[in-house]
């Protein structure tokens, strides 16, 4: 929604960046931030989908952190390779949320 306000609007997420909200990868990133908002809800008030629903982020932040290390910097020479640091509290988080989808679920 500030995005919409804005002309000029830095996003970034999982090595992914942006300057506009309205490009591809712009879209992208506000999606991605509603997901995680959405999940954030559903584990705030303690919806009986939330645990599933975050296990499906952790993986697909994996996923996009993955492709955007090991894949992107070949196929487009203006990215660099770089460690994603972050793979390292989405794994906790992805192991977290297994761990409790079965107590949370008999809740």
């Amino acid at each position: 929604m500030a995005g919409s306000l804005m002309t000029h609007v830095s996003l970034s997420l999982y090595g992914m960046d942006a300057n506009h909200p309205y490009s591809i990868t712009g879209l992208l990133i506000c999606a991605l931030f509603l997901c995680k908002g959405i999940v954030a809800y559903g584990l705030w008030f303690e919806q009986d989908w939330a645990p599933q629903a975050a296990i499906i982020d952790a993986i697909i932040g994996i996923a996009i952190c993955l492709v955007m290390m090991a894949i992107i910097p070949f196929i487009n020479p203006t990215i660099s390779f770089t460690l994603r640091l972050e793979l390292i509290p989405l794994y906790f988080y992805l192991k977290k949320m297994q761990s409790i989808k079965k107590t949370w679920e008999n809740l």
